[in-house]
């Protein structure tokens, strides 16, 4: 899983639900910059990472590969 490309969809999600990239970070382990760089795809992240973050977002992996296919349609 590239965080590379689902990192600024990652943003998008997290945005829209209006909560702060720092509730995410701490939420998830990690600090502010490492989780800044993720959604704006300068820093990968694992499997395993990504999951967690979808799960503090409150969506599936598998949903967010399906809004990724979506935007790569557009």
């Amino acid at each position: 899983m590239s965080t590379i490309l689902y990192g600024p969809i990652l943003g998008k999600i997290r945005r829209g639900k209006m909560i702060k990239a720092e509730v995410v970070a701490r939420h998830v382990g990690i600090s502010t910059t490492t989780y800044s760089q993720i959604e704006t795809g300068r820093r990968s992240a694992s499997y395993e990472r990504v999951t967690a973050i979808c799960d503090e977002l409150g969506i599936s992996p598998t949903r967010l590969n399906e809004l990724l296919t979506n935007e790569k349609r557009r």
